[in-house]
């Protein structure tokens, strides 16, 4: 579900900026034309803080002087007056104290995105982790619950790959693991979703996806594979479980057992291939 903080997270700097003018001329104004025995000043920060973690940190400094030339205009009641040597000096004082605000809460929004980014992301090839994943998988399941779009799921497991380890290291399972990374992003659209959910085991999210343009992508990445891996000196085989969802599964935890049962059904057969399955709740 979406929260006022998803929509802002989702605005372009200048929105925000715009935005937030805007809420501090009309707290200037309400505060000068309407109220004398109370003050909204207090409310001026609020858009400081959003301008300064939502946009850049040009966003919350031109906030931050903008901000306190509505102040300086609360001094000074007549436009057309000059202000007063103690308004300037509190406007100054003022700006000093948002600027320093917005830099510090700049600063802590970039070390809170980046961490917030390392908690959904596996540290070694840079893909989603199973938290990353299963949050989008959840919002893809709720669109298909509403429009009724299928969507399609995909485990890729390497064959063999504990028997790699042990014969070559960790470091060449590392290297395979990284290689066969960047050769499933390049290989799908920038729309689809990534993930590394476990040593070896590998989920793809493609929304908007029949059956029929899973075959082709699945078949154009296996090419990929094989073409990739075919010259190294280890042999690396993969297994792929596909299903479509033509509706909605009960949950995420549901839809990613049915999909890695497909897979391991092609491991527990004859390894190297790719096997595609329809769900649909009305079978």
């Amino acid at each position: 579900m979406k929260t006022i903080f998803n929509v802002l997270e989702a605005k372009h700097h200048v929105w925000i900026w715009v935005s937030c003018i805007t809420f501090v001329c009309v707290i200037t104004v309400v505060n000068n034309q309407f109220l004398t025995s109370v003050s909204l000043e207090p409310l001026l920060l609020l858009p400081v803080v959003i301008a300064s973690w939502y946009g850049n940190l040009f966003t919350g400094i031109a906030v931050s002087f903008l901000t306190s030339l509505a102040i300086l205009v609360s001094y000074d009641q007549s436009l057309l007056a000059l202000p007063t040597t103690d308004a300037v000096y509190t406007a100054l004082v003022y700006l000093s104290a948002l600027s320093i605000l917005s830099l510090l809460i700049h600063n802590f929004s970039a070390v809170f995105k980046v961490e917030e980014s390392a908690a959904e992301h596996d540290h070694l090839t840079g893909l989603l982790n199973t938290r990353g994943l299963t949050s989008l998988l959840e919002e893809e399941i709720a669109r298909t619950k509403r429009y009724k779009h299928p969507f399609t799921i995909a485990y890729i497991d390497i064959d063999n790959f504990k028997a790699i380890n042990d014969s070559k290291g960790h470091g060449e399972g590392d290297n395979i693991l990284c290689k066969l990374a960047k050769i499933i992003t390049t290989s799908f659209r920038e729309s689809d979703y990534i993930g590394r959910i476990g040593g070896d085991e590998f989920v793809c999210l493609l929304p908007e996806t029949k059956q029929p343009d899973a075959r082709v992508v699945f078949n154009k990445l296996k090419k990929n594979l094989d073409t990739a891996f075919c010259n190294d000196d280890i042999i690396v085989t993969f297994s792929i479980g596909v299903v479509t969802f033509e509706s909605a599964p009960p949950s995420t935890q549901s839809a990613l057992a049915l999909v890695d049962k497909v897979m391991y059904r092609v491991k527990k057969l004859h390894k190297n291939d790719a096997a595609f399955q329809i769900y649909s709740s009305s079978q």
